[in-house]
């Protein structure tokens, strides 16, 4: 129970929802490390996943703001129209439909962070296309496309990744191996800040996550593969907790 003001009189005591908790998995000794300094942590927040509605947003950041010293969110927006015309939109209509989900998801991450307060004057919101100039996302972009030349594990492994991709954007419909070669430059886009986003962001330590498990980051920090993270690299499954059971009140932030 917690005391709340009702604006009509001395205020009421009534039951208030728990924010949602989070549970944090790093997938390696290293990253046990990494995530135990809580240096520096990076949200990676897709268009068009309907996972990242506006309350999740908020209770995650406030956690990772919680948890961590520093927190970047990327919205990756280069590359996103390729995936787009590799389900045969036309190129103007593929490049539309890319800035609307990229605007869209960004307006969430703003709305869930100006719930909170804003962010710290540490954090950060970017779209992927302001860091791709900095010199050390060169460098380790350079490096992935080298592996992925070299690599034919690595290179099967984001294969399906984008395959997989493809079939939730048009269900019943069997990507091309072309449309799956095209697809893959967006996952490529991403790939630098599995292993470098402690470099990208000028930290000393970082962490990157996502909230369900995923073939690809347990290929690249299992040591399988020629791509290598560093050190102060680490990668985590971090999933929501489900709050204790009991009356809860509305939320006050829509849901969209």
């Amino acid at each position: 129970m917690r005391y709340v003001p009702n604006g009509l009189g001395p205020g009421t005591y009534c039951s208030v929802p728990a924010h949602m908790e989070f549970s944090i998995e790093p997938m390696t000794e290293n990253c046990y490390s990494v995530c135990q300094r809580r240096e520096h942590v990076v949200l990676g927040v897709s268009p068009g996943n309907s996972f990242f509605k506006v309350p999740l947003l908020t209770d995650l950041i406030r956690w990772l703001s919680r948890e961590f010293a520093r927190l970047d969110i990327v919205v990756p927006d280069v590359e996103l129209s390729t995936t787009f015309t590799s389900l045969g939109y036309p190129p103007g209509r593929a490049a539309r439909k890319a800035l609307a989900e990229v605007n869209a998801v960004r307006n969430r991450v703003v709305r869930a962070w100006q719930a909170l307060g804003g962010p710290r004057p540490c954090d950060g919101l970017h779209l992927m296309s302001d860091l791709v100039d900095r010199s050390r996302y060169r460098t380790a972009r350079a490096a992935c496309e080298k592996a992925l030349r070299e690599d034919e594990t690595l290179r099967v492994t984001c294969r399906e990744a984008s395959r997989v991709v493809l079939r939730a954007r048009r269900p019943g419909s069997e990507p091309t191996a072309e449309a799956v070669e095209q697809a893959m430059r967006y996952l490529l886009a991403e790939l630098p800040f599995f292993i470098a986003s402690a470099d990208i962001f000028d930290v000393p330590s970082s962490l990157c996550f996502y909230h369900r498990p995923l073939p690809l980051a347990e290929l690249v920090f299992s040591g399988r593969t020629v791509l290598k993270p560093g050190p102060q690299q680490g990668y985590a499954l971090v999933r929501p907790v489900a709050p204790p059971a009991g009356p809860a009140a509305q939320r006050a932030v829509p849901d969209t």
